[in-house]
């Protein structure tokens, strides 16, 4: 098949981490394809908006229970996406990818961990997964562990995954589409060629979706190194944690799951309350508010979706398809390996690019 046939053309809007991801799997597997990126915001954008989510983020792994048919999808895809992760820690650390322990403190754990005993797989297999001990858990904690996991210095990666896919003779579009079916007509009109394939990685798809809720997250980073990364569920339902970003960039002190509120200025009330139940929480790490040496402020709306990712084909007519994967909320870093790889699939179903699955 030559470039000339349309299907070896294909666009993918955003370039957040589920993009970005996408982009660079398409890469291998359709080593000819002529592959674009469209995207307002990249991880090069000096000053990115409380929409870039993925430049937000405090990006771990942390295993969810299987308690329900959409967490056991996500159960596996994170399984699966931490394979990849641990793989690329490995080989190439200027990722900002690094493996170190991760440490749950449940005050009101659910049915599905008590069960849980030491040796058990919990993140994946190999995963020295260990149930703490009563003396070990922190005041009004009454159920812990600790595992091996990964966390991401999310500008860091993101920029390597740009860097990778501009490597491997791909392209980046800045502009901001109206909706992804726009991306047809945009191509065509600015030299990109005729396209049949737009996959769309918008996160939010464009407000056109009715199942995204926008969660507004707020976190700070600070200054100080940890050597593991740390969660905290109250009985409230609060959380509290904390996430290093490899490569000496810090570490993030959160946070909240604000649902519908669209505010993207940080509130300092907030901050200062983050800050505070850090010192609480965890006194190992910083047992002052005032011994924080603080970088920023981050405000990230992340696009949840109800029933999870939206990963599907939708026909516009006979030549024209787009392939939907969007919706990860908070999970973006954690289930980003296994959705690239469902999407890419999808892609070769729906166009028979490559081997016909």
């Amino acid at each position: 098949m030559s470039l000339d046939h349309p299907l070896e053309r294909i666009i993918i809007i955003g370039s957040g981490v589920t993009g970005l991801t996408v982009a660079n799997l398409m890469r291998t597997e359709f080593p000819r394809a002529d592959i674009t990126i469209i995207a307002a915001e990249t991880p090069t954008t000096a000053s990115p908006s409380a929409d870039y989510a993925s430049m937000w983020a405090g990006a771990h792994y942390r295993p969810i229970p299987r308690s329900s048919h959409q967490l056991e999808q996500e159960f596996d895809m994170a399984l699966r996406t931490a394979e990849i992760m641990k793989e690329i820690a490995k080989v190439a650390s200027e990722a900002g990818v690094k493996l170190m322990p991760g440490v749950e403190y449940l005050e009101d754990p659910p049915e599905a961990v008590l069960s849980l005993k030491t040796g058990d797989m919990y993140a994946g297999p190999d995963d020295e997964f260990r149930v703490l001990e009563q003396e070990e858990l922190p005041l009004g904690v009454r159920w812990g562990c600790e595992y091996q996991s990964y966390c991401i210095n999310v500008p860091v990666y993101s920029r390597w995954l740009l860097d990778r896919f501009l490597a491997s003779d791909g392209r980046v579009v800045k502009h901001r589409l109206t909706s992804a079916a726009e991306a047809f007509e945009f191509a065509e009109k600015n030299g990109l060629g005729k396209v049949s394939t737009i996959v769309n990685c918008s996160g939010r798809n464009f407000d056109r979706d009715g199942k995204v809720k926008i969660i507004r997250g707020q976190t700070v980073l600070v200054r100080q190194e940890y050597g593991k990364t740390v969660t905290r569920q109250n009985h409230d339902g609060t959380w509290s944690f904390l996430i290093p970003r490899p490569l000496h960039g810090g570490t993030i002190i959160g946070g909240t799951k604000e649902i519908g509120d669209m505010e993207e200025r940080p509130r300092p009330q907030t901050r200062k309350e983050l800050l505070r139940q850090s010192v609480k929480y965890f006194p190992d790490f910083v047992d002052s508010v005032e011994k924080f040496d603080v970088v920023k402020d981050n405000v990230g709306r992340r696009p949840w979706r109800e029933g999870g990712y939206r990963i599907e084909v939708e026909s516009i007519n006979r030549d024209k398809k787009i392939l939907h994967g969007y919706g990860a909320g908070g999970r973006g870093y954690e289930l980003s390996w296994s959705a690239a790889e469902k999407i890419v699939a999808l892609v070769k179903q729906a166009t028979f690019i490559g081997p016909k699955l």
